[in-house]
C-alpha cells in the first residue's frame, strides 16, 4: 500500500507537469511570434506541431502498453521530452522549435495512455474515479502556475536580477530571448521525473488475454455508425475551441488592449486554466440533478455569450469574459465523451481511443484561427470560435439516451 500511495503521488505528479508544459506552450506564442518574427499562421504550426503528435501517438502508445512495462515506456517518454526541450531552448530556431514540440508531444500522448491503466492497478477499480478527478486538478494547478512562473522568471531577467536562479538562467539564455527560461525549469522538473521512475515500484500488470488481431474489425464497426462520428466531430469541435482560445488570448490581448504578454496576458491565461479546472466541480454538481444533454446545452449557451462579450467588450470586460468560457467549457469534454461510449453496447475500449484521437482540433483550432488572422486580423479570426460551440451545443438535440440492453452487462 505505501509503494502504491508512492505511485499514486507520481502520476499527480505527471498530469501536473502536463499542466505546466501545455499552458507554458500557449503562454508562450506571442513572445515565439516576436522573437521569430513569424506571422499568425507561421505562429499557429508551433501548437499545431504539439496537438498533431498527441493525437497521431495515443494509439501506438497503447500497442506499446501491451508489449512493454509501463516503467520502460515512461522512462523512454521523459527521456524523449527531455530530449525536445533541451532542443527548443539550445538551437533557439524556428524550424527546430517545431520539431522539439512535436516531440514533447509525443511524450505527452505516451504519458497519457499509460498513466490511467497504472493508476487503476495502484488505487483499485473502485476509487479510479475519484483519482480521475485528482489527476484532472493537478492538471489544472500546473495549468495556472506555468504562466506565473514564466512571468516570474521573465520578468527577473529582463531587470537584471543576481539571485539563485536567475543568476545562472542570464548565464546560459540569450539576450532578447530570456522567455526561454521557463524551459530550462522544464527540464530540471524532467530530469527529476526520470530518477522518481527508475526508483519507484511499479505493480505488476494484471493477467490479460493475448493479443489477437480484432482492433481493425472493431473500429470498422464503430465507423459504420454514423452517431460515433459525429460524437468524434463534437469532441474535435471542443479541442479546437479551448486551444483556440488558449493560444491566441493573450496574443488579441497585446494586439486589441495593449496588455503587457509577459505579465496582464499570462494572469490572464493561467486564470483561463484555474477556471477551466474549478468549473468541473460545478458542471459535477449540476450533473447530480440535471440530465446532461441539457446541462451541456446551458453551459454552451454561456460560453456564446461570454465569447461575445469578450470579443466586443471593453478592456475590462473582455479580461473577465475570456477566463469565464473556460467555466462552461469546463465539463464539454467529459460529457460528449459520456455520451459517446453509452451510445454503443460494445467496443467501448476501441471507441475510447477514437473519441481521444479527436485532441488533433487543439492543433486545427489555432492553425484556423491564425491563418485566417493573417488574412482578416485576429480579432476577427477569433469569430471562427462561435462554430464549434454551436458543433458542441448541437450534441444536446441529436444524442442518443444510454443503451441498455444484454450486452452492456457484459462488457468491461
Amino acid at each position: 500500500m505505501k509503494n502504491n500511495t508512492k505511485l499514486i503521488v507520481f502520476i499527480n505528479l505527471m498530469f501536473f507537469q502536463i499542466g505546466l508544459l501545455v499552458s507554458m506552450m500557449s503562454a508562450l506564442i506571442p513572445e515565439m511570434k516576436q522573437s521569430f518574427q513569424l506571422s499568425y499562421g507561421l505562429a499557429s504550426v508551433l501548437p499545431f506541431a504539439f496537438y498533431i503528435a498527441l493525437a497521431l501517438f495515443c494509439i501506438p502508445a497503447g500497442i506499446a502498453g501491451e508489449k512493454y512495462s509501463p516503467k520502460k515506456i515512461l522512462l523512454f517518454a521523459f527521456l524523449f521530452a527531455t530530449a525536445g526541450v533541451l532542443m527548443f531552448v539550445l538551437l533557439l530556431r524556428y524550424q527546430t522549435s517545431i520539431i522539439s514540440l512535436f516531440m514533447m508531444g509525443v511524450a505527452v500522448a505516451i504519458i497519457q495512455v499509460i498513466s490511467v491503466p497504472l493508476l487503476r492497478r495502484a488505487c483499485g477499480a473502485e476509487n479510479l474515479a475519484f483519482h480521475s478527478t485528482l489527476n484532472q486538478l493537478m492538471y489544472g494547478l500546473g495549468a495556472f502556475l506555468s504562466p506565473n512562473i514564466y512571468s516570474r522568471l521573465t520578468v527577473n531577467m529582463i531587470n537584471g536580477e543576481r539571485f539563485f536562479p536567475i543568476n545562472i538562467l542570464l548565464r546560459i539564455t540569450p539576450q532578447g530571448f530570456e522567455w526561454t527560461s521557463a524551459y530550462w525549469f522544464f527540464v530540471v522538473l524532467l530530469i527529476s521525473l526520470v530518477v522518481i521512475v527508475a526508483l519507484v515500484r511499479f505493480p505488476e500488470k494484471e493477467a490479460e488475454t493475448s493479443f489477437t488481431p480484432t482492433g481493425m474489425s472493431a473500429y470498422q464497426e464503430l465507423l459504420r455508425n454514423r452517431y460515433v462520428i459525429f460524437y468524434f466531430i463534437a469532441l474535435l469541435a471542443y479541442a479546437s475551441c479551448e486551444q483556440g482560445i488558449a493560444n491566441w488570448m493573450s496574443q488579441y490581448f497585446q494586439d486589441y488592449h495593449e496588455l503587457d504578454p509577459q505579465t496582464e496576458g499570462a494572469s490572464i491565461l493561467s486564470w483561463y486554466w484555474l477556471l477551466l479546472t474549478v468549473g468541473c466541480f460545478g458542471g459535477m454538481l449540476l450533473l447530480k440533478f440535471f440530465e446532461s444533454r441539457k446541462v451541456l446545452a446551458c453551459l454552451t449557451t454561456c460560453a456564446i455569450i461570454s465569447l461575445a462579450l469578450a470579443l466586443h467588450g471593453g478592456t475590462n470586460v473582455s479580461k473577465i469574459a475570456f477566463p469565464m468560457v473556460a467555466v462552461f467549457e469546463s465539463v464539454m469534454w467529459p460529457i460528449i465523451l459520456s455520451l459517446a461510449l453509452n451510445s454503443v453496447a460494445k467496443h467501448h475500449e476501441a471507441l475510447s481511443g477514437l473519441m481521444f484521437t479527436a485532441s488533433i482540433g487543439g492543433a486545427l483550432g489555432p492553425v484556423i484561427i491564425g491563418c485566417m488572422g493573417d488574412l482578416f486580423g485576429l480579432g476577427t479570426s477569433l469569430h471562427f470560435l462561435f462554430f464549434p460551440l454551436l458543433v458542441v451545443m448541437s450534441v444536446a438535440f441529436w444524442a442518443k439516451p444510454l443503451i441498455v440492453n444484454k450486452t452492456i452487462g457484459q462488457t468491461t
